[in-house]
């Protein structure tokens, strides 16, 4: 007997959809084809009802599906509708694109395609049945590489965070130092600190979520061919839908799967003390790699002669650790130090012969290469001072130190690894193949995570090894020559100078491509970048003073 609105216990063949629904049993008298669903007479007039029904659903009665092979009964018909024109169903194929399109597609954008076929009519020459299959299991392999990519920007998030921590720390050590005068210059530091952090985070986790978004539409594509299996018609449209997918979803993995920096460092004002009553901040907040040109906030030309100097010509600069600049000036063969804050040269040491190329040891410790074939050491203190000297046998130019190891070039086709004996470690003039590696190598700088070695070549460009003195690549892009200076702002880029060209350009360490132009300098001889204050500093043969850029 009928219970509860339940038909009797006999066997139902095809249940009523929408009556399964809430738990009654009740026997199928239509088939919806666009909905692929079964419904009893008072849910199917009540389905016939809705607005996207009316006129647009086919609707079949009870006699032309059967018990014992209800699928293979049913129109092969695509059920799926247009994106663009809603109302119209994909039953059309262009072959030319090998698109599935709806009537409308086809007479506004394929009127010049030459193989269009409908799908119902000739499903039986379109249909490839392994295709489905194929097609399902590349659309759960997607869903599984989104899945992880998902995972992996989820990580990023915790990553972010202990970084953000550590930057607080940070900032939070340095105010104690400073007690007394700290309070608003913490808010401001923490501010920006956060706001570098929420722009981080919602980049990320924009990320995120278009993943999630991309991994459902990639389960809803699979669960759609799963769904058309036994409707030919469907199927093929769902596996062509599918592929589309799959192809929209490989472009957005290539988007999400550049790598990201999540590094938050604070880096303290050294001279904080001087003029903390100038200063916004406690400090510069970065997040990682710059991967965009640095803006010129100001220029302006600082003058580097001291008393009795003659004219002075620099060969070499580098920044200290507290941000002091250091000048190798040949003809009066003196290494000078510039305090830019305060717009004057500090001190002046002269040394026994002209220097060339300059480089930090330690935190109060520099090298000088000099033209009399050595390497010159020098204590920093109030007052410079040399201290030991390493005689060497070969030309000096360029000079870089990491790891008790002072990489040294000789100005023309050899790259000298010595260790802090001067002995030699190792001499690299060619490749593994054994083609010589340079032609006039010049200055040298190491890349900003310390790993690999740029040497500037005046003839050739950027010239890349490994810390071992292995060739990696050259960068010879024709701006670039003649070349002269190079050096990174340990962030990701590079700035490169040369004798007679005017141009002073920054490239991206990863691609080795030019960002663009930071300024024009005639004859220049070096580049020097502050990270703390962001300062650029280029030096030029034969004048008396050096171009300072004030960068953002």
């Amino acid at each position: 007997m009928a219970n509860g609105g339940n038909e009797s216990d006999e066997i139902i063949n095809f249940k009523c959809c929408i009556c399964a629904k809430k738990n009654i049993r009740r026997e199928a008298e239509i088939y919806c084809v666009e909905c692929q669903d079964y419904f009893c007479i008072p849910c199917a007039d009540f389905h016939k009802l809705f607005p996207s029904a009316v006129g647009v659903h086919q609707f079949l009665d009870k006699s032309n599906f059967s018990t014992d092979s209800a699928q293979t009964m049913l129109p092969s018909c695509p059920t799926e509708r247009c994106t663009v024109h809603n109302t119209k169903l994909l039953d059309m194929y262009c072959a030319d694109h090998d698109e599935i399109v709806c009537v409308t597609c086809i007479a506004l954008n394929h009127r010049t395609c030459k193989t269009i076929n409908s799908v119902p009519d000739e499903i039986d020459s379109l249909y490839e049945k392994s295709t489905a299959d194929e097609i399902k299991g590349q659309l759960l392999a997607e869903k599984a590489n989104m899945e992880d990519i998902k995972k992996a920007k989820e990580h990023l998030v915790i990553e972010l965070d202990q970084y953000k921590e550590k930057a607080s720390e940070s900032i939070r050590n340095f105010r104690k130092e400073m007690e007394a005068v700290l309070d608003t210059l913490e808010t401001e530091s923490i501010r920006n600190l956060e706001e570098v952090y929420r722009k981080m985070r919602e980049n990320i986790e924009n990320d995120i979520k278009v993943a999630q978004e991309t991994i459902d539409k990639l389960g809803l594509s699979a669960e759609n061919v799963s769904k058309s299996f036994g409707n030919k018609a469907q199927e093929f449209v769902s596996v062509k839908m599918a592929k589309k997918r799959i192809f929209e979803t490989t472009k957005s993995k290539r988007v999400l799967r550049k790598a990201l920096d999540v590094k938050i460092l604070f880096t303290a004002y050294s001279k904080i003390t001087a003029f903390l009553n100038e200063v916004k901040s406690l400090g510069m907040v970065s997040a990682g790699l710059k991967t965009t040109l640095y803006q010129v906030q100001s220029k302006y030309e600082e003058n580097i002669r001291y008393a009795n100097d003659r004219n002075c010509y620099i060969q070499g600069s580098c920044f200290t650790a507290d941000g002091l600049l250091l000048l190798a000036d040949s003809n009066n063969k003196s290494l000078k130090r510039l305090d830019l804050s305060s717009k004057s040269v500090k001190d002046q040491l002269v040394l026994g012969a002209s220097p060339q190329a300059i480089c930090q040891t330690g935190k109060d410790e520099i090298a000088v290469n000099l033209q009399n074939k050595s390497i010159q050491f020098v204590s920093l203190g109030n007052k410079m001072a040399t201290t030991k000297q390493l005689k060497l046998d070969h030309n000096c130019w360029g000079l870089a130190y990491k790891d008790s190891k002072l990489y040294v070039s000789d100005g023309c086709t050899s790259l000298y690894i010595h260790d802090m004996n001067g002995s030699v470690l190792h001499k690299i003039t060619t490749d593994r193949q054994g083609n010589a590696i340079f032609n006039a190598n010049r200055h040298i700088s190491l890349s900003s995570y310390g790993d690999r070695i740029y040497v500037a070549d005046r003839n050739i460009g950027v010239i890349i090894l490994d810390l071992q003195g292995n060739y990696e690549s050259t960068c010879n892009d024709p701006d670039l020559v003649p070349l002269e200076g190079v050096c990174t702002d340990g962030r990701g880029n590079i700035f490169t100078c040369g004798w007679e060209q005017s141009n002073i350009f920054q490239m991206n360490e990863k691609t080795m491509k030019k960002l663009g132009l930071i300024g024009k300098v005639k004859d220049s001889q070096t580049v020097s970048f502050d990270p703390e204050q962001q300062q650029l500093v280029v030096t030029m043969c034969s004048r008396d003073t050096v171009d300072i850029y004030e960068l953002q």
